[in-house]
């Protein structure tokens, strides 16, 4: 005979005070599953009927707490708050104090004109510091050129002197070969004439090269923009287009000269003049060499008169360039002297 389930009293085991707060606090960090326990209690209890509950003598109502009950209540809920650490938790700070910047007086619009105005004095001052020791070292880069200058000047103008006294020489002994055009050759006087005219025209070669190392310097390194006298950079200019001038002339000359020479070799015995007991030779100064025949025997003269006729024309040719070549010479001999002199006066140039 089965037996039927007992309705009636329903007894809910609850511990109440058995457990210290300390167990209590332990229980609930070390194990969570308290928490599961106490809620699946708490709904065991929604399941019990409302008849069963109401009987006193068998279960407590379970909002009557007792004082320690209700203190250990607290103790659990205090703990529980506690936060274990972990890997993502942020370490504790130092707190840092904090500085309050002092209050600023606020400034008036003059304030700031005032300050504006000395900024751009401060401004304009450095600009202008700038500009003039700019213009300092500008002027002491142009003044050591023109002293380069006033050098390689002064060096032209005693090659230019040396070459004008050479130059003359040969035109005037060429001008006086001219003039035995006509006469007899084979008389002793005339005969010694036409050698040593002849030697004296046209053994010199001698030619100006200009001293242009100070020019070129200051055209490649643009020293030449610093000069800020109009008239001294006209001055330079001019003389550096008139040594242009003088060497392309040169080169004429000293074509028209190895075509005498050539001449010269087919009419005349130059080798005679090696001879020192026929002739005697001195130095003479800018003029060259000076020779004196020992004797009144007759030089060798060519009688082709074509061949002659050639020489002469060569001659007078070469009397035309070389008068040419020392006019030039002689207008830059001049300008070089006075360009000297207007150099060393404005910049003070001893």
């Amino acid at each position: 005979m089965k037996r039927s389930p007992k309705v009636g009293k329903v007894r809910i085991p609850i511990a109440i005070g058995t457990e210290s707060p300390e167990d209590s606090l332990k229980s609930e960090v070390e194990s969570p599953k308290s928490e599961e326990n106490h809620s699946a209690s708490d709904n065991y209890l929604d399941d019990i009927p409302n008849s069963a509950l109401n009987n006193k003598s068998d279960i407590e109502h379970p909002k009557r707490r007792s004082p320690l009950e209700h203190l250990e209540k607290t103790n659990k809920s205090e703990k529980s708050e506690i936060k274990l650490p972990t890997a993502n938790s942020k370490l504790p700070t130092e707190t840092m104090e904090v500085h309050h910047h002092p209050e600023v007086e606020k400034k008036g619009l003059k304030e700031y004109l005032l300050e504006g105005l000395m900024i751009f004095i401060a401004v304009m001052m450095g600009f202008f510091a700038e500009s003039i020791r700019e213009h300092i070292t500008d002027s002491d880069h142009e003044k050591q050129s023109i002293e380069s200058l006033v050098k390689a000047v002064a060096s032209d103008t005693i090659q230019l002197h040396h070459v004008v006294l050479e130059a003359t020489g040969s035109i005037t002994a060429i001008n006086s070969l001219m003039g035995l055009k006509n006469l007899d050759l084979t008389q002793p006087a005339n005969n010694q004439k036409f050698y040593l005219l002849s030697l004296a025209g046209f053994s010199n070669d001698t030619y100006f090269k200009s001293n242009d190392g100070a020019l070129q310097q200051l055209n490649s390194s643009g020293t030449l923009r610093l000069i800020s006298n109009r008239a001294t950079v006209d001055s330079i200019f001019k003389y550096e287009l008139v040594n242009k001038t003088i060497t392309a002339q040169a080169d004429d000359d000293y074509f028209v000269f190895k075509e005498m020479l050539t001449t010269m070799a087919k009419v005349q015995d130059l080798s005679f003049f090696q001879d020192t007991s026929a002739v005697r030779k001195r130095l003479a100064g800018a003029t060259g060499v000076q020779y004196t025949f020992m004797s009144n025997k007759l030089l060798p003269i060519s009688n082709d008169k074509v061949l002659m006729q050639s020489y002469f024309n060569y001659a007078s040719l070469y009397m035309a360039t070389k008068s040419s070549y020392t006019y030039m010479l002689e207008k830059q001999l001049d300008f070089s002297r006075r360009l000297l002199i207007y150099l060393k006066t404005t910049y003070d140039i001893e």
